[in-house]
């Protein structure tokens, strides 16, 4: 059989019916992996056709069966299958948590016609090749970047060659000899009105971009490099601008978020492209949701980062405790990051910091400490994460090595959201209480914002927590008296 139709799915969301709104947030992004790789199969002339999902799809949670449902249901994506009648459907499961979804999309496609190819490809089922390959609606597994694997597998079925079901571009391309994604098969009018779900939005129309993959980093506990190797890449600053400058003209878009695991890994690079903005006077606000690297940010990056429209910064620093961030093979100057926090405050710029709690191996005492420094951090927001032992990481192989998971085989569905780390110092209860202590006092009861009477800043925050979680009662009342003293003053 010929593969001339390709169906790539972003699959919807279906949660365990404990995964509530209230724990779950939901929002729209593009893509832009399936983008990139539509856009290279339709250079070679082949018909290509995205459908994702959530995008089509209900974004407020419904009850399905006995879970929770966002996105299509299951029948409206069986139609879309038959409609399209491709040859090939590739599967996205950039994570762990979406491995459910893809396999049930797997599962309908083999419903619909048993001959349709199934291709997955993402972080999870790089990492977890054999596992994934035990369900039989999977024949194939693309490992790492997709465009090339993906195209490869084709190539070898229309020259009547049976390709290995593990297939891994046998040489990474250049990211500057990639087409640009192929945006016109995405719903782009829904993505540039939404709310993202993992960071705020100032203005729309919105687009995503990604100008680097990987990061030059080596912390335990990211799967990143499952995704895209051991090498960090970069495209240059002249490819990313000509993007941003289609991104206008096509979409006249006034807000861009860098999607980058780091985008400041390289200063020099960070720079040329913040200065191309500038120099192109584009009114753009900018925002990086994903946590930049303390190690690659100064005051002169920090200037520059604001002339060129960014509003909001997120810094990655994760624990305060030396003896933690040594576990995490993680190289954080604390005392940089608290000075990185109040010079970009100064600047009238939004930050954000990311904590992790309950990291196997460390004490009670490491993460007390840990939220302590956060308290006095001066941060607008910080964000505390549950430890979580991802598929292909050191740390999984660590916890995994000790017996530290109190659950080795967890629904991957509650990554993120339930810890499930034992250890002789804690257990996954006081890890969660832990958390939502440290959430409410620092972020809420302690609001550094309040304090200074930011008010307006303090609602906008407030506001957008709500917004995410309509039932956080302690948000609402925080919200409440930020109206009053603003009206007060």
């Amino acid at each position: 059989m010929k593969i001339n139709r390709v169906l790539l799915i972003n699959p919807p969301d279906t949660r365990p019916p404990d995964m509530t709104s209230d724990k779950v947030r939901i929002g729209l992004v593009a893509p832009l992996g399936l983008a990139y790789i539509a856009a290279i199969l339709e250079q070679q002339g082949i018909e290509v056709k995205i459908l994702d999902c959530l995008a089509e799809g209900q974004l407020e949670g419904f009850p399905y069966g006995d879970e929770i449902r966002y996105g299509l249901i299951d029948a409206a994506i069986a139609c879309e299958v038959e409609r399209f009648r491709p040859d090939l459907v590739g599967v996205s499961c950039l994570f762990s948590n979406k491995a459910w979804d893809a396999h049930n999309i797997c599962r309908i496609v083999k419903q619909v016609n048993p001959e349709i190819v199934t291709v997955m490809g993402g972080a999870h089922p790089s990492a977890l090749q054999k596992e994934t390959l035990r369900d039989r609606n999977v024949d194939y597994v693309v490992s790492r970047a997709g465009e090339g694997s993906l195209l490869g597998i084709i190539h070898l079925k229309n020259m009547g060659y049976s390709p290995p079901l593990i297939f891994e571009q046998p040489q990474q391309v250049l990211l500057d000899d990639l087409p640009l994604p192929a945006r016109h098969l995405l719903r782009m009018d829904k993505y540039m009105s939404s709310q993202s779900a993992h960071s705020g939005v100032k203005r729309t129309p919105i687009a995503n971009i990604t100008t680097s993959r990987g990061c030059p980093a080596r912390c335990e506990f990211c799967a990143i490099r499952c995704l895209w190797g051991k090498a960090y890449r970069m495209r240059s600053p002249k490819n990313v601008l000509s993007e941003i400058q289609s991104l206008i003209d096509t979409y006249h878009i006034k807000e861009l978020h860098f999607e980058d695991d780091c985008f400041t890994a390289n200063k020099k690079r960070a720079m040329a492209i913040l200065q191309g903005i500038i120099d192109n006077k584009w009114d753009l606000t900018l925002n990086s949701p994903s946590g930049l690297a303390i190690f690659a940010m100064d005051y002169e990056l920090l200037e520059k980062m604001k002339e060129a429209g960014y509003y909001s910064i997120s810094l990655a620093i994760e624990s305060a405790s030396p003896r933690t961030l040594r576990l995490m093979n993680k190289k954080v100057d604390l005392e940089k990051a608290r000075s990185l926090i109040s010079y970009a405050r100064s600047l009238g710029m939004k930050t954000k910091a990311f904590f992790i709690l309950g990291y196997p191996g460390e004490t009670k005492g490491d993460m007390e400490l840990t939220i302590r420094y956060a308290q006095e951090l001066g941060a607008d927001w910080c964000l505390f994460f549950l430890a979580t032992s991802l598929p292909g990481t050191q740390m999984d192989k660590r916890v995994r090595a000790n017996g530290w998971l109190v659950n080795p085989n967890m629904d991957y569905r509650y990554y993120f959201y339930k810890a499930n780390i034992k250890t002789a110092e804690f257990d996954p209860e006081y890890v969660m209480n832990l958390r939502e202590e440290a959430n409410y006092q620092i972020n809420f009861v302690n609001n550094i914002n309040m304090e200074e009477g930011n008010y307006e800043r303090a609602i906008e925050d407030f506001s957008e927590v709500i917004r995410l979680y309509p039932n956080l009662d302690y948000a609402r009342k925080a919200l409440k008296e930020a109206n009053n003293d603003n009206k007060i003053r």
